[in-house]
């Protein structure tokens, strides 16, 4: 027989098995494709996924860098006002002017006030005057005019000053040994009405029982001097000199004129 026919069957065999080979290799690379797809389509999402919260955490930074530039914390405020001495002080015209080492004082002067209105300013109700033997804890001046009956002012307040408590306590030791009369100051003779005197002086003493005051007259033509309702101290310059400061100084006054040492 030809050899062609001898073989025959071996190749048809072997021409199966490739042509199934084949087929199997064919239907299995949709399957593969589809597993590979897959396969990047999760690698794609968790690349998104690693890129959305990166950027998230970069917005997250710019954003707090920002914040930080433009508010800064308070421990950094607060550590830069105090060590740096670049910080502008306030205006000397939005400050008010407490005298040198003084701790203000918790009064206030008022608009209106009893001497204001009072006939003499040797009329200190005995309850609000101070014992000078009583320690005191600050001071607040405040120089008044003397109102008229039946006038209408919107104050009568013409100015004040604040002491610290040593000043206070220094006004305060400075009339204490006063005598009850300046035998320097001359005597006047005149009516009622020229005996009132136009302005006057209150002061505020803080004290632990609460507010004491002293009346300090230097007008008119009544006797001059320190009143606490209960002791007549005489005027003298020293104490006066003390709490003349600011708005409360004096701007006039029959016995300044001739108050030695004024």
């Amino acid at each position: 027989m030809p050899e062609y026919d001898e073989q025959g069957p071996v190749d048809d065999e072997l021409a199966r098995q490739v042509a199934a080979a084949l087929r199997q290799k064919a239907d299995a690379a949709p399957k593969a494709a589809r597993l590979a797809s897959t396969a990047r389509s999760r690698v794609h999402r968790r690349r998104q996924t690693v890129l959305v919260g990166g950027a998230a955490v970069v917005v997250a930074l710019a954003i707090g860098g920002v914040w930080q530039l433009a508010s800064p914390s308070f421990d950094t405020m607060t550590s830069g006002s105090a060590d740096s001495g670049s910080a502008q002080p306030e205006s000397k015209a939005d400050q008010p002017t407490p005298p040198r080492d003084a701790k203000k004082s918790g009064t206030v002067c008022e608009p209106f006030h009893a001497i204001a209105s009072a006939t003499s300013i040797t009329d200190i109700p005995v309850a609000i005057g101070l014992d000078l033997n009583t320690p005191v804890t600050g001071l607040t001046v405040c120089r008044y005019r003397m109102i008229e009956p039946n006038v209408r002012l919107s104050t009568a307040l013409l100015g004040s000053a604040v002491l610290g408590p040593e000043q206070a306590q220094e006004v305060v030791d400075a009339i204490k040994p006063l005598p009850e009369r300046n035998p320097d100051l001359p005597v006047f003779k005149c009516s009622p009405a020229q005996a009132k005197p136009k302005q006057a002086i209150v002061l505020r003493f803080d004290t632990a029982t609460g507010l004491r005051e002293v009346w300090v007259g230097y007008d008119g033509c009544s006797s001059p001097g320190f009143y606490t309702g209960k002791k007549t101290y005489g005027l003298y310059a020293a104490p006066l000199k003390l709490i003349a400061i600011g708005k409360a100084r004096p701007d006039r006054g029959t016995f300044l004129g001739p108050l030695p040492g004024w």
